[in-house]
Formats: C-alpha cells, sequence, structure tokens
C-alpha cells in the first residue's frame, strides 16, 4: 500500500507541474462595447478595429487606441470612416494591415456585404492607405504573416444580406513588397469563423465551421509555406468557431466561442495545445462566456477584448481580461526563457563561408534580422515574422558574396542592437 501511494502521489506531482493552472482577472473597460473587431499591438499601442456593439446596426467606424505608456484612450477612423467587421488584421514591419471583412452601405440587412478590401495604417505618418483587394471578397476569414507576407485564409460571402455559409477553402498569400496576390494551396476543409496563428515558421489553423453552425470542427490544421503543404494535429478537446487565439510561452491558447450561435452553448473553455507533445490540456476557465472577441500576448500576459456575452441577437461587451500563468511551477521552463533581449556576436568571426548568429526575444512581437553591406545595402533577411519568446541559432552560408565587413542588425518592438561580422575568403 506505501508503494502505491508513493506511485499516485509521484504522478499527483508531476500532473499538477505538467497541468497547472494560470487564473484570469477582469482589469478594465474598454470605451466602447465591442464585438468581431480584431487586436494588434504596434510600439505599445493597442489598437482595436472596428467590430459591432449589437445587432441593431449600431456599428463603429473607428480603431480604438490603448497607450499602454501612459494609460490614456483615443480613437481614430477607420479608412473611409467605413464600418466593418469580421475582418482579419495584422501587424507586418510595424504597419497595420485590416483584411476583408463585412460592411454596410445603407441601414438595412439588403446593404450588408462581405468585401475584399486591403486597409493598410501607418503609426509614423498616421494615414490609411488602400492596397490590392483579394481576388474573393469574404468575411469571417483569418490571417498570419511570415517574412513579411500575409497568409488569408477560409471564410465565407455576404451578397445583399444574403449569407452563403460555405466556407472557403482558399488559401492566399499578400506580397507586401510587390502588392500581388499568388493562390496557394488549399485548406483541406472549407471553414469560416476559425482562428490562425503563425508558429515557427508554419500557419496553425484552429475551429470553425463550415456551413450554419451545423458542423463544427475541432481540428487543427497546419500550413508549410516551404513546401505549401497542410498536415493536421491532434483536435481541441472541443469543437467550436469564433473563438480566440494565442501563443504564450510557446502553447497555443484556444479561449471561448460557440457551438452554435443562435443555439448555443457560448463557451468560457481555454485549452492549451503544446506543439513538441502534440498535446492538449484544459486550462482555467474564462471568467464568463464568450465569443467573437480578440486577444494578444504581452509580456508574458494574455489580454481578452469584448466579445459577445450572448447567442442571437448578440450583444456586445467593453470587458478586458488579463490571463497571468502560474508562477513557482514549471521553474525549469520558466528559467530556461531569456531575461532580456539580445543579439550575440557570431561565431566563428572572421568567417569562410558560414557562421552562426543567435538572439533572443523575451516577448511575443514582429521580429526582423537583416545582413547589411557597408553602403547600408541589404544583402540578406534571416527572420521577417511574428516570433514567441525564446533563443534562436541559425547558420548563414554567405558563399555567394565577397570578402568585407557586414553589419548584422536585431529588431524586436523597440529593442534594436546591430552587430559587425567580416567575412574573409
Amino acid at each position: 500500500m506505501k508503494t502505491f501511494l508513493q506511485i499516485l502521489f509521484f504522478f499527483l506531482f508531476v500532473s499538477q507541474i505538467t497541468f497547472a493552472q494560470g487564473s484570469w482577472t477582469k482589469i478594465g473597460d474598454m470605451p466602447e462595447i465591442r464585438y468581431a473587431h480584431t487586436v494588434v499591438e504596434i510600439n505599445g499601442k493597442i489598437y482595436i478595429v472596428g467590430g459591432m456593439s449589437t445587432e441593431s446596426f449600431n456599428i463603429p467606424t473607428t480603431a480604438l487606441i490603448y497607450d499602454t505608456n501612459d494609460s490614456s484612450w483615443t480613437q481614430m477612423p477607420l479608412l473611409n470612416n467605413e464600418a466593418k467587421w469580421m475582418h482579419t488584421s495584422c501587424v507586418v514591419d510595424g504597419k497595420l494591415y485590416v483584411i476583408g471583412g463585412t460592411a454596410i452601405s445603407g441601414s438595412t440587412y439588403a446593404s450588408i456585404h462581405s468585401i475584399a478590401n486591403v486597409d493598410m495604417y501607418d503609426p509614423n505618418t498616421g494615414q490609411w492607405v488602400s492596397k490590392r483587394s483579394m481576388p474573393a471578397h469574404r468575411t469571417n476569414l483569418a490571417c498570419a504573416s511570415i517574412d513579411g507576407k500575409i497568409y488569408v485564409v477560409g471564410g465565407m460571402q455576404v451578397n445583399s444580406g444574403v449569407d452563403n455559409y460555405a466556407g472557403f477553402k482558399k488559401m492566399e498569400v499578400y506580397d507586401i513588397s510587390t502588392n500581388t496576390w499568388t493562390q496557394l494551396t488549399d485548406m483541406p476543409t472549407g471553414r469560416w469563423g476559425h482562428r490562425a496563428l503563425a508558429f515557427d515558421g508554419k500557419i496553425y489553423v484552429f475551429g470553425g465551421t463550415a456551413d450554419a453552425a451545423i458542423t463544427v470542427y475541432a481540428s487543427v490544421e497546419v500550413y508549410d509555406p516551404l513546401t505549401n503543404t497542410w498536415t493536421t494535429k491532434s483536435s481541441m478537446p472541443t469543437k467550436r468557431y469564433q473563438l480566440t487565439v494565442c501563443v504564450l510561452d510557446n502553447s497555443k491558447f484556444a479561449i471561448n466561442g460557440w457551438l452554435n450561435s443562435g443555439l448555443g452553448p457560448i463557451y468560457d473553455k481555454v485549452e492549451v495545445y503544446y506543439p513538441e507533445r502534440d498535446e492538449w490540456i484544459t486550462e482555467s476557465p474564462f471568467p464568463v462566456a464568450r465569443a467573437v472577441q480578440a486577444s494578444i500576448v504581452i509580456d508574458r500576459k494574455i489580454y481578452v477584448y469584448g466579445g459577445s456575452r450572448t447567442n442571437h441577437p448578440l450583444m456586445g461587451t467593453s470587458a478586458i481580461y488579463e490571463f497571468s500563468p502560474v508562477t513557482g511551477v514549471e521553474e525549469e521552463t520558466i528559467d530556461n526563457l531569456p531575461k532580456e533581449f539580445l543579439l550575440t556576436q557570431n561565431y566563428p568571426n572572421p568567417f569562410n563561408p558560414s557562421t552562426k548568429v543567435s538572439y533572443s526575444i523575451t516577448k511575443l512581437g514582429y521580429v526582423t534580422l537583416k545582413v547589411y553591406d557597408v553602403l547600408g545595402t541589404e544583402v540578406e533577411t534571416f527572420v521577417n515574422e511574428e516570433k514567441p519568446v525564446g533563443t534562436y541559432e541559425l547558420n548563414w552560408n554567405a558563399a555567394n558574396l565577397p570578402s568585407g565587413v557586414y553589419f548584422y542588425r536585431l529588431q524586436a518592438g523597440d529593442f534594436v542592437q546591430t552587430r559587425k561580422m567580416i567575412l574573409l575568403k
């Protein structure tokens, strides 16, 4: 009996270490009620773009902006003061891209339609610019960015107030440098109301529905841009759509959502995917049931903004919740996370023709790592995408370049560091 109890205690202890729970706290409210919006962070400012307040045509035409430096709220108009919701957005090279969604050209349901617009906002100029539209108009879509390109997947269409619930399989990529779209391999399963994120150079797609919420998915499909192929990972424990997803400490969080927007239930479920084990666990539930909300990770905490608190008719909320991961558990993993941003000296240096470069980032964010010659001409791009917390190492082969002095520059949010390397053939 003693041996059995010792073994049981051991497994309970290990389970507690592996499946420790974090905590949720309501930390405030947005100035306005929003759902079906998006949220991004650029240089310490959080942009909450578009959305709806209720289903009675109370539709904002602005983005709310929260400045983390002085805790102040402001707002700005969207491009052409156009109302939009159920769109998708991401940040590339410090600029905000808002893609697709639903818009309204009048005051009746017959004037509601999905759009193909791509609107870019540059915080440096304070101006919106219209970019090349998607090949097909759609709403309830998802996107993620890798290497300066935006991958847009799935969605559905609305024409003159009539919903076509058939989920798209389309996967298209927008190249910011050329302002062009390219068709890629279709997603295995057409869906809308799903969510996507970039992780370790791949696009992960979670949940969604293929029709009027009769067929709802728990599946996770992964796209590899290098091979233009899709694979399938372990499904979420709960099938749902209109959830929100994010990456915290290299794990993927799937938060809330619906099984059916009309009949329910609306979920408070939080499930976490560990990619190294291809395994899901259940985290602390969200304090309230929500769907069509938006989330972001800042300084190892998850922030969830707004969302609908009801099934149809939808009623939005202004609440902001913060998730703090457990502390004092999984200490070895947490201790191994970098404590500061860092770009190390390449090794060997001088080199011929290969060398190693490593860097560390302390929070999820957009990272660029580029090489320049002595004239300031860019000769190589190592990284140009959103990266999770961690330390990374890469090998560079400069066999095609002449001997000389080169500089490599890391930028991650406000952190910038440059080092010199010497290629000696």
